[in-house]
């Protein structure tokens, strides 16, 4: 019986001995708390603070993405019936087109059918045409011979004029060999107008070949002489240098081919001079 108390006794002082550690332990553990507590328990309340601002942006962000989710949903139902819209037009504009296909293709054969017809027609109109054309072709050669005579013969160009130094028109000293155009300002003749008295350009209304002449006079105290162009370019010419004789004259003469609308003229030599002088010119006979 002592045995067992003093065995029971043992225990106890033993387990007192377990408790004193485990208290002593705890002991060191509150004081750890009390120091880590020291050290961060001024942070709790804004640590807490930051907790809650974040879960507030977590709820505002997770009601735009349902806002957004409804949205999407939306845009995307209206997406599925403009596209059925569209797939019903493109239905219809197949069937559309499908049947302008055979109005057209059935229009084609009928033109082409009646362009057959008319092609026959005209084709057989015109062998009448070549048979009657065939037999007037004789009467129109003779009526274009007759008229090509006819236009020959009417074919009258003829013209003579002379200039006489005043002061009412230039007859030198020439200073400028381009430009020294002489106008023969008095006409005696101008059948079929082609010489124009106010510029001293002759033109020719017809192509033919032509006869020209042309004659200066002039005192021995300038150069006497002309040149003779056509289309600007020159042609003939006379000279005459000055001498111990009193007066100067000089003549030339050219026949030139000319189609319509070409120009002949006269100018003066650069430097020189003239008191009188005369231009005439003819059509020999037209060309073709």
């Amino acid at each position: 019986m002592a045995s067992q108390t003093e065995m029971k006794l043992r225990d106890a002082k033993t387990k007192l001995e377990e408790q004193e550690v485990d208290i002593a332990s705890l002991k060191r553990d509150v004081g750890e708390l009390v120091k880590h507590w020291d050290r961060v328990g001024g942070n709790i309340s804004e640590i807490e603070e930051r907790l809650d601002t974040t879960e507030r942006q977590l709820r505002e962000r997770e009601e735009k993405l349902e806002d957004l989710e409804s949205e999407t949903g939306a845009a995307f139902n209206a997406t599925q019936k403009l596209l059925t819209l569209y797939k019903k037009e493109l239905s219809h504009l197949n069937s559309t087109a499908r049947e302008l296909e055979v109005k057209v293709e059935a229009r084609l054969n009928a033109t082409e059918t009646q362009l057959e017809a008319n092609l026959t027609e005209i084709q057989n109109d015109s062998g009448a045409f070549s048979t009657k054309l065939n037999d007037q072709e004789a009467g129109f050669d003779g009526f274009r011979n007759v008229k090509r005579l006819t236009a020959k013969v009417n074919a009258k160009v003829a013209f003579s004029a002379t200039i006489i130094e005043s002061n009412d028109v230039f007859t030198g000293p020439g200073t400028n060999s381009t430009n020294n155009i002489l106008i023969y300002n008095r006409v005696f003749t101008n059948i079929g107008f082609a010489y124009n008295s106010k510029t001293g350009i002759f033109t020719a209304r017809l192509k033919g070949v032509y006869h020209f002449s042309f004659m200066t006079f002039g005192y021995n105290g300038h150069t006497s002489g002309a040149i003779l162009v056509k289309n600007r370019h020159y042609q003939v010419s006379t000279w005459q240098f000055t001498g111990s004789d009193n007066s100067d004259t000089t003549s030339n003469t050219v026949i030139l081919e000319l189609n319509a609308g070409e120009t002949v003229n006269i100018i003066l030599w650069k430097g020189g001079k003239i008191h009188t002088s005369v231009f005439s010119g003819f059509l020999i006979f037209p060309t073709l």
